[in-house]
């Protein structure tokens, strides 16, 4: 390049002498022009000789050369980047576990349940409502559905059973059992393999079993019209033969509650019919299905009026609020739940862990890089005194810190494969 626009300067000087100053500029821009050819412009780039990918594997054996000399700060380096990976990345399987509770209902955002309490006098003679429960009576279903137009679905079901269940020579004691209303399926998404879901829970003394339960007393049989001998219910439901009419997919594990077995709540209403009219009596849990236009704060400005017009009692301290879906799992304070419940403060505590312990991994793995660094000035030097470039060296000395990071990526995947029987262990989940 420099030759070039010397030559140029020489031809300039000399049309100089023979033209006019004017003539001299135009005959040197047309020459200038006549250069801008590709061939003659693609050599002006770096030499084809150039082999960058030479470049490249010398700067991986390099790497490579200072990771085996310094084995101690290799192995500081690449474990404690990695076990900070590692527990990071557990810690945000069991967050994203947490949080996915429920999420796959289909109609989430329109389910909610009911919440019972009672009203009392606080210490400044204002009404304050007393701790919530789930667990209600059995009246607020039907009552609840038949005021509100926006309520399209209502189911309810039972507290907890457990049951004798006999096939052939397979007997179990099952303690995962509720009775449950005919609508199960049209307000939450459990699958239904096997059956009809709009009439598998309608009769008395039908069942359906989840794939797991119907495996259990029927291996490879088909259990659809087959039958179950039950004992009685805890209370809730008389002895006698129950029909499979539905075989369903096991419940999630991210469900707030789960079962084996769904009992038509038909049995407990032939069982015990007195309970269903019975508003003082508490053995139910009341879930809905709302409709699009449904307004939360215009459905609670109601509920006083609703519950007035419920009984004559003007004294009645009687009350009931309601919650959504979404927030049954880690937000609600209310007791006597069907299942587990989570906590929302210790996910934002969880979270700040992990996010505290990687940025520690983090600065440790700054640190040491910095320190190493500094021992390698004199490599620097004398790499810029035989014609290094600036670049060259960024990308060699990045390239060392990706590799040290892809060897602790590889740690991280060691250890939280080795790690995860015992973190399902502690924390009671399948992560």
């Amino acid at each position: 390049m420099e030759e070039i626009e010397g030559d140029m300067e020489e031809i300039f000087f000399n049309n100089l002498e023979e033209f006019s100053p004017r003539k001299a500029k135009l005959k040197y821009t047309v020459e200038i022009l006549k250069l801008l050819r590709p061939a003659l412009i693609r050599n002006f780039k770096t030499p084809s000789t150039f082999n960058q990918h030479a470049m490249y594997k010398n700067y991986i054996k390099i790497a490579w050369r200072n990771l085996i000399k310094k084995k101690a700060y290799s192995a500081i380096n690449i474990f404690g980047l990695g076990l900070g990976i590692a527990c990071c990345l557990l810690i945000f399987m069991f967050v994203k576990d947490e949080l996915s509770y429920d999420t796959y209902h289909e109609k989430g955002d329109r389910i909610y349940r009911v919440i019972h309490g009672r009203n009392a006098d606080n210490s400044e003679g204002k009404q304050s409502t007393e701790t919530f429960w789930v667990w209600g009576n059995a009246p607020i279903g039907p009552a609840l559905s038949n005021y509100f137009p926006e309520i399209d679905k209502v189911c309810q079901f039972s507290g907890r059973s457990d049951i004798l269940l006999t096939h052939g020579d397979n007997m179990y004691q099952e303690d995962g059992v509720f009775f449950m209303d005919s609508t199960v399926f049209d307000v939450f998404s459990w699958k239904l393999l096997k059956g009809n879901p709009k009439t598998a829970l309608t009769a008395p003394f039908s069942i359906v079993l989840t794939e797991t339960t119907a495996r259990k007393y029927f291996g490879d049989e088909d259990p659809l019209g087959k039958s179950l001998k039950g004992s009685e219910a805890s209370g809730r439901g008389d002895a006698g033969d129950y029909l499979v009419t539905g075989v369903m997919e096991d419940v999630p594990l991210n469900s707030h509650f789960r079962f084996n077995a769904l009992l038509s709540m038909s049995t407990f209403k032939k069982s015990r019919p007195q309970i269903f009219d019975a508003w003082g009596y508490v053995d139910f849990y009341t879930y809905f299905l709302v409709n699009e236009k449904f307004d939360q704060q215009k459905f609670e400005e109601k509920i006083p009026a609703f519950l007035a017009k419920q009984t004559d009692d003007p004294n009645s301290k009687y009350s009931i609020a309601i919650e959504p879906l979404k927030d049954v799992y880690l937000r609600t304070e209310a007791q006597r739940q069907p299942g587990e419940t989570g906590s929302l403060s210790n996910i934002y505590v969880f979270s700040i862990i992990g996010l505290f312990i990687l940025v520690i991994a983090m600065i440790n793995f700054m640190n040491l890089s910095t320190a190493r660094s500094l021992e390698r000035s004199k490599e620097v030097g004398i790499r810029k005194s035989i014609g290094a470039a600036r670049g060259s060296l960024i990308s060699q000395f990045l390239g060392e810190s990706l590799i040290v990071v892809s060897l602790s990526m590889i740690v991280a995947v060691l250890l939280m494969f080795f790690a995860l029987p015992s973190m399902s262990d502690f924390t009671g989940k399948v992560l």
